[in-house]
């Protein structure tokens, strides 16, 4: 699956290269904090809720079929997440950098662009659409353009979230010193999903200023307290959040185990 969505994701670039033109980019746009927001909240051992906005997934099929962006990003921020996530990846998830653009006009909220980000152009638009954040899948990437991409979204200000699911990986997205970790729970070879990942992997990381994020399968209050033993208070959720009929109960009931 992953192989297939990278193949599509090829092709789509080319088409953004004959559209994008970066001399647009404002450089001098202030980003909001990220990173420093959920590393304010670890330090004080309280937990963050990163709300994805999610149409669709390949396992789950059609989340919502007709989410209104701009009102549940509001419901996110109004029921107490720390951030925002959005996904832009159109062909299996249903996004769009529109959605992106919605929900920063919507919200207040640092905002994460979600996709599978495979070339320097993409960091460049997430730049030009306002992203605070990107995402960087260390299974998508070599070793060498995980680090052309990370160095480049450095220099644009930023933030980047590297997701890892093996030791491998971890040791890897370490040695580059970033210091906002997602822990992918969900294998995106198999799309099997064990949180007991975020546990196994959070083992290896004992400073205090790396940010550890658990990411997939997260859907309750047990949930959370099992990963909050292992030293993990921010959490990254969509499906669950999407679904709900009462975002504001259910995030804080999340946030306050």
């Amino acid at each position: 699956m992953l192989d297939e969505i990278i193949k599509k994701k090829h092709r789509e670039i080319a088409q953004l290269k004959s559209s994008l033109d970066i001399s647009k980019i404002d450089l001098s746009s202030i980003k909001k904090p990220f990173y420093k927001t959920l590393l304010a909240r670890q330090n004080s051992k309280k937990n963050s809720i990163i709300a994805e906005i999610k149409k669709k997934s390949p396992s789950k099929g059609i989340l919502s079929n007709d989410l209104d962006v701009s009102k549940k990003a509001k419901e996110y921020e109004e029921g107490g997440a720390s951030c925002l996530s959005v996904l832009t990846e159109k062909d299996y998830f249903n996004g769009a950098v529109d959605d992106l653009l919605v929900a920063k006009r919507s919200v207040s909220l640092p905002v994460l662009r979600k996709d599978f980000i495979i070339d320097p152009l993409q960091v460049y638009e997430s730049k030009m659409i306002g992203a605070d954040c990107i995402l960087l899948i260390a299974s998508a990437l070599s070793d060498q353009l995980f680090e052309e991409l990370h160095s480049l979204a450095t220099s644009l200000d930023l933030d980047v979230l590297a997701e890892v699911h093996d030791k491998q990986e971890l040791e890897f997205v370490r040695s580059l010193d970033i210091k906002l970790l997602g822990i992918n729970n969900r294998n995106l070879q198999t799309f099997n999903v064990d949180i007991n990942t975020s546990i196994h992997l959070s083992d290896q990381v004992t400073d205090n200023d790396t940010v550890l994020i658990s990411e997939s399968g997260i859907h309750t209050s047990s949930d959370i307290s099992k990963l909050n033993q292992a030293g993990i208070y921010t959490f990254l959720i969509g499906e669950h959040l999407v679904k709900s009929n009462n975002v504001s109960k259910d995030i804080e009931e999340l946030i306050n185990v």
